[in-house]
């Protein structure tokens, strides 16, 4: 059974192949024909596949739904958010100074010398500042005057007249800065009183009251400034004076003055008019004397990288007993030849000089009140030299000059009075030639020294010499700043031997005298001043005059202090 069942198996798997190997010949289109080798009675072929050539294609099941229009609606969600400032970069400079109002300087001294003076100002401020300035000073030395002899009993020196003085100034000052312009004003008010005391006290004995000699001034200004950006516009400087001086003896100046200058850009340079009016009444018990003063300056000015260039005139009129007309050049030229180490310069000028009752008593109050004053006159001045800088620390300047003067103003004593202890002025024509030069240094606020001398030789048409007037000056000036707690000052100069005008009997017995030139020596003189500051409020100082301890004569006749010492304190507040 079982072998029946597998030939039935065999024979039926047998039929199914060729059948199936029929149908494949059937549809073979490519004419290929499989062989296959078998083992066994039975050979199995396999007929060529048939290929389709048609690609594969994704059928999306999915529907497309058509999309109509649509809107948003806008709508704003708060999302507060705070911002934290960023401090900007600076760069860090020194801070502001700290200001006091007001500052109070009081000191004592010896030949009985108190001193006082007051300040108080605004502080900083873009709108206005404004001060008051108060100042006494008063002394009472007494002079005397020793032989050559050396002898110091009572017959080998002579005593002078009470020397005592008082100097007492009431200043006040006020500014107004506006958008272009700043306004200013100001007022003073001087009382000085001195005695003349030169005289021998030994032989005549005389009162206070009768040497006595006092001055009053009062003094107003207003001044108009611009400070316009452009060069293009017309800047400008007007100022207008006033003052009115009287002495003891109803002698008595009245003064306007009025002057400025405008300056505006031309083709990129510089043209400027500088305008003067000047006029005073001097009225003394016998005399009246009127005199102006009218100038204009145009000028020119040129700047180049290496060169500055200076043209002008000045046209001037003198009205005083009748109207004079005077020209002068205005003419300066600088070249930089390097880095502003060396500039030469040269240049012409000339003008006049007003010889006022007030700037001859602040020459030398030992004048009398009854003077001829008139107006010197610079013809002409020829000028040249060298300035620069030899570091950052040195500067110096060199001049040479050769001017001709008419009504060079000296000072002579009075020998009209019996006392001859007043001095009066005369005039004279002179050619004068100055020689100057000048070193500066400064490091810093620390440390500054300056040093000026002066060599002048004076050629007189008709006086013998120029009276009182040195050939040479020099002065030398420093302050050192010790952390600024400790500041020392020093002043020192010297000038040379001067002349006074005097009379001798010249022998013939006739009433004509001899005109001599009394010499008057030399003087060095130095003073030394020391401060400690204590704080920024308080300080102390102390002062030290004459320190040589010098006997010599500024005006013949009259003898300066010799040593003197000041201290005191001064306080901020």
């Amino acid at each position: 059974m079982i072998s029946f069942i597998r030939i039935s198996f065999v024979t039926v798997f047998i039929t199914v192949i060729s059948i199936h190997s029929a149908s494949a010949q059937k549809y073979d289109t490519l004419g290929s024909i499989a062989v296959i080798n078998n083992i066994g009675e039975y050979k199995p072929q396999i007929a060529d596949a048939n290929k389709i050539s048609d690609n594969p294609e994704v059928q999306d099941s999915t529907k497309k739904i058509a999309v109509g229009p649509y809107s948003i609606n806008s709508k704003r969600i708060n999302t507060p958010f705070s911002v934290e400032p960023i401090v900007p970069a600076q760069i860090s400079g020194d801070p502001l100074t700290k200001l006091y109002n007001g500052l109070v300087k009081i000191g004592i001294g010896n030949y009985n010398t108190p001193y006082g003076e007051v300040w108080y100002n605004s502080l900083r401020s873009k709108e206005m500042a404004y001060g008051i300035r108060l100042k006494h000073l008063s002394s009472s030395p007494k002079y005397k005057d020793y032989e050559n002899t050396g002898a110091f009993s009572k017959a080998s020196f002579r005593d002078y007249g009470y020397a005592g003085y008082s100097d007492n100034e009431i200043s006040l000052y006020g500014k107004k800065f506006l958008k272009e312009h700043t306004l200013s004003g100001t007022f003073d008010y001087d009382r000085d009183v001195f005695h003349y005391y030169g005289y021998d006290a030994t032989i005549n004995k005389l009162e206070k009251d009768q040497t006595v000699q006092r001055f009053n001034l009062f003094a107003a200004g207003a001044e108009l400034k611009s400070h316009y950006p452009k060069p293009e516009r017309f800047n400008h400087d007007i100022r207008l004076q006033y003052y009115n001086l009287m002495d003891l003896y109803k002698s008595s100046e009245n003064n306007i003055k009025a002057d400025g200058y405008v300056q505006t850009a031309v083709s990129g340079e510089t043209l400027k008019i500088n305008a003067l009016v000047d006029y005073y009444n001097y009225k003394t018990n016998t005399d009246t004397t009127d005199n102006t003063i009218i100038a204009l300056s145009p000028s020119f000015i040129a700047d180049g990288e290496k060169y500055r260039a200076s043209l002008g005139v000045t046209a001037a009129v003198d009205i005083q007993s009748g109207s004079k007309f005077y020209f002068y050049p205005n003419v300066e030229l600088s070249y930089n030849i390097f880095e502003e180490i060396i500039i030469p310069y040269a240049g012409l000028t000339g003008g006049l000089h007003k010889n006022s009752f007030r700037s001859i008593t602040n020459e030398n109050p030992f004048v009398k009140s009854e003077l001829q004053t008139k107006n010197t006159n610079t013809k002409y001045e020829f000028f040249g030299g060298l300035r620069g800088t030899l570091s950052s620390k040195i500067a110096y300047t060199t001049r040479v000059s050769y001017a001709t003067v008419g009504n060079l103003m000296m000072y002579v004593n009075d020998f009209s009075d019996v006392l001859a202890n007043k001095y009066d002025v005369i005039y004279d024509d002179a050619e004068v030639l100055n020689v100057r030069g000048e070193v500066s240094y400064q490091s810093r606020e620390k440390f500054r020294l300056n040093i000026r001398g002066d060599y002048y030789n004076y050629k007189m048409e008709n006086e013998l010499r120029a009276w009182f007037k040195p050939q040479v000056k020099i002065t030398l000036s420093g302050n050192y700043d010790l952390k600024d707690k400790i500041v020392v000052k020093a002043d020192m100069f010297y000038i040379d031997s001067q002349f006074a005008k005097l009379f001798e009997d010249d022998g013939t017995g006739t009433s004509t005298n001899k005109t001599v030139a009394k010499e008057i020596k030399g003087v060095f003189d130095a003073n030394i001043g020391l401060e400690y500051r204590y704080n920024k409020k308080l300080s102390f100082f102390l002062n030290f005059n004459n320190i040589a301890s010098q006997s010599y004569n500024r005006w013949y006749k009259y003898p300066t202090q010799r040593f003197g010492v000041m201290g005191g304190l001064s306080f901020a507040f």
